[in-house]
């Protein structure tokens, strides 16, 4: 087990992706200030803003026409962002590994638009709710995904 070498640590969830640095394994971890993405706006559809309804035939019901597939949407484009933020990240070599702390959706759309200078440096995923952590959670919930890894 390698001791020294930087890991990045991303906490993301559809909207927010925050990103830490711990620079010795088991060591203190300190948020990036100059990499924490949101969503802007330009990856939610303009659509979604004035969702359609439908109204049943049946009966008085309605519900929305496919918002759902415009969320997941969103959030691919703002994941597939994020991807790329590291993707350029890790090709300057700014990290030797990466962790990956997201709910287990966004977790799987992310680690999916990893590129390959990250996906050779990912170290381990926690498939969990994050993003609101504070840098000292981060490493407690980054110590206990190592140990199950």
């Amino acid at each position: 087990m390698e001791l020294t070498g930087t890991t990045w640590i991303v906490a993301a969830d559809a909207v927010e992706a925050r990103v830490f640095e711990e620079r010795v394994r088991a060591g203190e971890v300190r948020e990036r200030k100059e990499m924490r993405l949101q969503s802007n706006g330009e990856d939610e559809p303009k659509s979604h803003r004035h969702m359609t309804t439908v109204h049943e035939s049946g009966g008085p019901g309605r519900h929305g026409a496919g918002a759902r597939d415009m969320d997941h949407e969103s959030e691919r484009r703002f994941l597939r962002r994020v991807a790329a933020e590291l993707e350029a990240a890790a090709k300057r070599g700014a990290f030797e590994r990466l962790a990956l702390m997201a709910p287990p959706r966004a977790l799987g759309l992310l680690r999916a638009e990893l590129g390959a200078a990250c996906a050779r440096r990912l170290d381990v995923c926690d498939a969990h709710e994050r993003v609101h952590d504070d840098a000292e959670a981060i490493r407690r919930r980054l110590r206990e995904a190592r140990a199950r890894a």
